[in-house]
């Protein structure tokens, strides 16, 4: 028998009278033959609750058990639906609690569900579904990482674009999607604009439309228009549950002891990076010049201005090994970098360099923790002109800036020099989109080893371990690049189970020795087994979900993540959310 019925009006009363509080959810899942359904997501949102979603999981029974969701959080408030990948609910129909009357015992409410297999998955797959028809590419390769730094590729929006295009020939289709990379130039720059940025004008705009002048070139628009025009499907009403191999085929992580809370953010931020330190959890919001604090236990932000004139924009987020928290600053203004001490509140401001620069990544040491020279300095990537510059973080002084290679064909600002880390001997470590994995010599201020990778690999953020070994993600091809900073050699290339997933991030797990990858064009984190070699899944299930950084509670083990399209224009998207695996 189910834990559910349709309420009469009765019912209803009876209901109502009893006022009855539900602190948490438990059931089964099931299929209507009675076999029970594991790795079953079950969602459960409550504006009441401190977290507005909740999700876990079922176990092989087909049990799970939904926890503590606040004292004054009753079954009014609750709505509660399933998600398998190749399964519908089929019971319950409703998902108001409302309109479901489940039995109630000791502050727990009893919902079993239904599912049957569905052959059509269209509606659930995530976007990289709709690429892995297409051959693997240079140019699959190329649009992936033109495309997925800021949303995923194919999100909602480009989906109505590519059904529009139905009936056209190859040829006009390019020309659509021409057009809209051509936009794109300009469009990137507005949806990144801090709450005090200027607007820019329609001359500066024209200047940003230049593929000379933009992040997406002329090289770009000639690899990935026809690419769209000959492989974006123009039609997303059907997807065979038999080709799911090609992006969902690792076994899922999670267990019943698995759990994910959600907890919005503004309208009008861009919450883009997260930190863990001392049991707080950190955000910054490059829109609109802050970093916040959030309290799990209301879903409350204190939030605490970047206090530095115009937008600072704070940008990559990095905590150090006395509880600091650093953000790199991408206004242009001068001041390129800022440290915020959470015991005392206070900040300190780091100015004197370049105006019009753009800082991205620091110098990043062991587990992510921030690192400096021999001499007390940090080193940054400077995105928008190909360079490097350092700081010392107890004088504040500003060495000279040095260029980073320029491979041919490229422009300092296309190139894209982004992620940054630094190994024991002190040297700093820099990453480009299309260029290199370098080290810059702090001492003799060169650089002296650097690996080539293919223009449509997409060299992207790295983590570096105690030993010395560099993590990078690679975002175009779907790999991890392991290099050895002592040995000065690639040690190996990881293909991930989602070739077209788009790893963005990548975390050292020291306590479970694994690697945690953040994906911008999946639904799902993977976990990497540095010991066993093998992948597992973790499905997360948040609209457009396009996750920056993770950072991990050394304490409890537990994921914090924000997810961060661009724009972040709808409530669903904008999202912190807390991934507890339930291993620990």
């Amino acid at each position: 028998m189910l834990g559910f019925k349709i309420k009469s009006a009765v019912a209803i009363a009876c209901f109502s009278v009893g006022a009855a509080h539900a602190l948490g959810l438990a059931g089964t899942v099931k299929q209507d033959n009675g076999q029970p359904v594991a790795g079953v997501m079950i969602k459960v949102t409550s504006a009441s609750a401190a977290a507005l979603i909740t999700k876990v999981f079922t176990d092989a029974k087909g049990e799970y058990a939904v926890p503590d969701l606040g004292k004054n959080v009753g079954v009014n408030s609750m709505y509660v639906e399933t998600f398998k990948l190749g399964y519908e609910q089929a019971q319950p129909q409703a998902k108001a609690l409302a309109v479901v009357v489940p039995k109630i015992s000791k502050g727990v409410a009893q919902v079993d569900f239904i599912l049957k297999p569905t052959a059509n998955i269209a509606a659930q797959v995530p976007a990289s579904a709709w690429l892995s028809a297409a051959p693997e590419s240079a140019g699959k390769s190329r649009t992936v990482i033109t495309c997925t730094q800021c949303h995923q590729m194919p999100n909602e929006r480009t989906k109505r674009l590519a059904e529009g295009l139905a009936g056209q020939d190859e040829a006009q289709r390019e020309q659509v999607w021409r057009a809209m990379v051509g936009a794109m130039r300009s469009a990137i720059y507005g949806a990144l604009q801090s709450e005090h940025s200027p607007a820019m004008t329609p001359e500066q705009l024209a200047e940003a439309a230049k593929p000379e002048n933009s992040f997406i070139d002329k090289k770009d628009e000639d690899i990935v228009a026809p690419w769209l025009a000959k492989y974006m499907p123009t039609s997303f009403d059907k997807f065979d549950a038999a080709n799911k191999a090609k992006f969902a085929n690792v076994p899922l992580g999670v267990t019943k002891k698995t759990v994910i809370r959600e907890y919005p953010y503004d309208e009008k931020s861009f919450v883009r990076e997260t930190g863990a330190v001392n049991g707080e959890y950190w955000v910054d919001d490059i829109s609109r010049n802050r970093i916040g604090k959030l309290d799990p236990k209301t879903g409350a932000y204190t939030w605490y201005d970047v206090p530095s004139p115009g937008a600072p924009a704070p940008h990559t987020m990095v905590m150090d090994g006395e509880g600091n928290i650093w953000t790199t600053l991408l206004g242009g203004t001068g001041e390129m970098a800022s440290m915020f001490n959470p015991k005392t509140g206070t900040w300190r401001i780091y100015g004197g360099f370049p105006k019009g620069m753009a800082a991205h990544d620091f110098s990043q040491g062991a587990n992510y923790l921030m690192d400096f020279d021999k001499n007390n300095m940090n080193w940054m990537t400077i995105i928008t002109h190909n360079k490097t510059i350092g700081f010392n973080r107890a004088t504040g002084e500003v060495s000279p800036i040095y260029d980073l290679p320029l491979q041919e064909g490229e422009t300092p600002f296309h190139i894209g020099a982004y992620g940054g880390g630094m190994t024991s001997d002190k040297n700093f470590w820099f990453a480009q989109y299309y260029g290199v994995l370098g080290r810059f010599n702090t001492d003799t201020r060169k650089v002296d080893f650097s690996i080539k990778y293919p223009d449509y690999a997409g060299p992207h953020r790295m983590v570096v371990d105690s030993k010395d070994i560099i993590y990078l993600t690679l975002i175009g091809s779907g790999q991890i690049s392991v290099i050895d900073g002592k040995k000065l050699k690639e040690i190996k290339r990881i293909d991930l189970p989602d070739l077209s997933s788009a790893p963005y991030a990548i975390s050292l797990d020291t306590r479970r020795n694994a690697l945690w990858i953040a994906t911008v064009n999946n639904d799902s984190l993977f976990k990497y087994d540095l010991s066993s070699g093998k992948f597992t899944e973790y499905p997360v299930g948040i609209k457009d979900l396009h996750m920056r950084n993770i950072a991990i509670d050394k304490k409890s083990g537990d994921l914090w993540i924000a997810s961060s399209p661009i724009p972040s224009n709808e409530s669903e998207m904008r999202r912190l959310f807390l991934y507890h695996p339930g291993d620990i």
